[in-house]
C-alpha cells in the first residue's frame, strides 16, 4: 500500500512539475530506482546553505531558494517523480546531518574530496575551485595566498577554503603569522571584510564571482583577485554511505539531463558553462588527489 500511494505521490508532483516547463516528465526506471522509503514518501530532503549564489540563494522574498542548483533539484525531480525538499543549514552541518538522518542530500557548492569519501559517497556532477577575495582597490596587494603571511583571513567553518587557510597558515614564516578566522556563513565574512575585520577571504569561484557582480549600492565594495585559483575540482551531490540506492538514482537522473540538453541549458542560464561536465562520476576525488596545492 505505501509503495502504491508513494507512486501516486510521486506522479502528481511529475505532472505538476512538468507543467512549469521543464524538458522531462517522470521517468518510470529512474524512479524505480529510489529506495522505497523515499519513495513512499514522495520526498528527498536536502540539506543547503542559501548564501552561495549562483548554486542556492535566497531570493528577493528572502524566503524562496533560487539558483543553478535549484534548478537542478526541480528538474531531477521531474524525472525521479518526488519533490526534493531544501532545508537550510549552515554549512558545517550538513554532512553531520546526512549522517544522522536529517538529511537525505547535501548539496550546496560542495566538494568532492578524499576525506569525505571516507565518510559519505560523493556524486560528482560540475567542475569548480576556490579564489581569494579582498576589498576593491586590493590595497592588501594579495595576488598569490602566500601573500596573506602576515595578514587575516577568513572561510566558512568546514569548508575548503578554510582547509587550504590552515594550511598557508603553516608555512607562514614566524615573523609574519596568517591569522584564520572562522564564519558560519558567507555573508557574514562579506562583513568582516568591509569592516576590516579580515583582510582577505576564499570561497567557491562561481559563488565569488556571481555575488561580486551583485553588490548593493553603497558601502565598500569587494573583488575577487585574478589569476589564483585553487582546489580545482568536482563540485558534488553529498549522499550518506548507506543509502547506494539514492546515490545511484541520482547520477543515473543527472546522467539523463547531460544527455539530452537540459543541464547545459540550466548551466549557460546560470552563465556557467565552463564548469560543465559530460560524464557524472562517483567518488572520484582520486583525479583531483592535488587538489590542495598551494603556490
Amino acid at each position: 500500500m505505501k509503495g502504491k500511494i508513494g507512486f501516486l505521490a510521486a506522479a502528481a508532483v511529475a505532472s505538476l512539475m512538468a507543467g512549469q516547463g521543464f524538458a522531462a516528465g517522470l521517468d518510470q526506471k529512474l524512479h524505480d530506482m529510489l529506495p522505497e522509503k523515499i519513495k513512499s514518501a514522495g520526498e528527498i530532503k536536502v540539506g543547503t546553505e542559501p548564501q552561495t549564489p549562483p548554486y542556492d540563494f535566497y531570493a528577493e522574498d528572502n524566503k524562496t531558494i533560487t539558483g543553478l542548483e535549484k534548478d537542478l533539484r526541480d528538474e531531477m525531480g521531474v524525472r525521479l517523480g518526488v519533490k526534493f525538499t531544501d532545508m537550510p543549514a549552515q554549512f558545517a552541518s550538513i554532512i553531520p546531518g546526512i549522517q544522522a538522518g536529517r538529511f537525505d542530500l547535501g548539496m550546496s557548492a560542495m566538494g568532492d574530496f578524499a576525506e569525505r569519501e571516507k565518510i559519505t559517497d560523493v556524486v560528482n556532477y560540475m567542475l569548480e575551485g576556490t579564489s581569494i577575495i579582498v576589498l576593491e582597490g586590493n590595497p592588501k596587494r594579495i595576488h598569490k595566498l602566500k601573500d596573506t603571511c602576515g595578514l587575516r583571513a577568513g572561510a566558512v567553518q568546514g569548508s575548503i577554503p578554510l582547509q587550504l587557510l590552515d594550511k598557508q597558515k603553516e608555512l607562514c614564516p614566524a615573523d609574519k603569522p596568517l591569522t584564520v578566522m572562522q564564519f558560519p556563513s558567507n555573508d557574514q565574512i562579506k562583513i568582516a571584510l568591509q569592516s576590516g575585520r579580515v583582510d582577505a577571504s576564499m570561497d567557491t569561484t562561481g559563488v565569488a564571482a556571481y555575488s561580486l557582480q551583485h553588490q548593493p549600492a553603497g558601502g565598500k565594495k569587494l573583488e575577487l583577485v585574478t589569476g589564483a585559483q585553487y582546489a580545482v575540482g568536482y563540485q558534488a551531490m553529498i549522499v550518506s554511505k548507506e543509502n547506494p540506492q539514492l546515490r545511484d538514482a541520482l547520477a543515473a537522473t543527472m546522467q539523463s539531463m547531460i544527455d539530452d540538453g537540459s543541464y547545459a541549458k540550466i548551466f549557460d542560464k546560470w552563465g556557467l558553462g565552463e564548469n560543465k561536465l559530460d560524464k557524472v562520476t562517483i567518488n572520484d576525488a582520486a583525479r583531483f588527489a592535488d587538489y590542495l596545492k598551494l603556490d
